[in-house]
């Protein structure tokens, strides 16, 4: 990638000067000589200099939009080329939600293993806020979650899998837990857990109470782990949403998931990658692995 376009990334990420010249392995004035030679190019002031740092201009910041999507293409197509070099991968490295990490990535992957006998997996259990700037800076291959819009700088193909339905994990022994499915009025009275990793979670439960007359919700608890949500609702008799597509997983332990009708609320969710990662035989194999036991539609060829 161009050197003074490396420059300017980086003094505008770190927004100080120090720092960036110690990522490039670069001098300081060598640093400053690469950022004014491109002002110079540009006919513009990129940065403003400040005592506490360097902060982008107006003209700056459009820069950073372009510059941005410069340097993914640069690496996209550094992807591309080492496919050709070399047809696979040694690592899939898969960021998921918890609807993913615990009920797909491990089937997919021992299918896909028994074609590429020697991949290893690495997953990162978090949700897209922390894995896709994490996809788009090629430190991960895939990212499962649910489908929301991106940034107009993320150079990212999406591939729908499945609808996800909102429903409610329980204790199993808890009155409602029996139920094939729950009613406005069964919410009531139950102790929330909130999920925080689920972006608007709370206000998702908030507004389906308004619109029910059901009050507000009582939150008793609040959790970044999924796993610890599920601990709290086995121990104290709290209710947590759930994807109802997680009912496997769960309903053979002390918890039970249980539909809500009319549903909390429903969204699409599916796969994020990187065009130039399309053509390695890995992913595509895992990509067909999670169409099929999601029953998505197959990839018309």
């Amino acid at each position: 990638m161009d050197r003074q376009l490396a420059a300017f990334l980086t003094v505008a990420r770190l927004g100080n000067l120090t720092l960036a010249a110690q990522q490039l392995n670069l001098t300081q004035p060598a640093l400053t000589k690469r950022l004014v030679t491109l002002e110079e190019r540009l006919n513009v002031s990129l940065f403003d200099r400040k005592p506490r740092g360097m902060e982008l201009t107006a003209a700056g910041r459009i820069y950073l939009r372009h510059a941005s999507r410069i340097e993914q293409e640069y690496r996209q197509a550094s992807e591309e080329i080492g496919i050709l070099e070399n047809a696979g991968m040694e690592t899939l490295r898969i960021g998921a939600g918890p609807l993913f990490h615990l009920r797909y990535v491990a089937q997919a992957f021992s299918a896909v293993r028994t074609s590429f006998p020697m991949l290893r997996l690495d997953l990162l259990a978090r949700n897209n806020a922390e894995t896709l700037p994490l996809l788009v800076a090629g430190e991960l291959d895939l990212v499962l979650g649910t489908i929301e819009p991106l940034a107009s700088e993320y150079l990212l193909h999406v591939i729908p899998l499945l609808e996800v339905e909102q429903a409610v994990a329980l204790a199993k022994d808890m009155p409602c837990a029996a139920k094939e499915v729950l009613s406005p009025s069964d919410l009531m009275d139950m102790d929330w857990v909130s999920y925080s990793q689920v972006p608007g979670s709370r206000e998702l439960l908030t507004r389906y109470f308004a619109q029910h007359q059901l009050g507000i919700p009582r939150f008793a608890a609040q959790t970044t782990s999924f796993t610890a949500g599920l601990h709290l609702i086995r121990h104290s008799n709290l209710a947590m949403q759930v994807p109802l597509q997680i009912q496997p997983v769960v309903n053979h332990s002390d918890v039970s998931v249980v539909p809500v009708s009319p549903p909390l609320g429903r969204s699409a969710a599916g796969i994020y990658l990187r065009e130039s990662s399309q053509g390695i035989p890995a992913v595509q194999a895992m990509i067909e692995e999670l169409r099929r036991i999601t029953g998505a539609t197959p990839i018309q060829t």
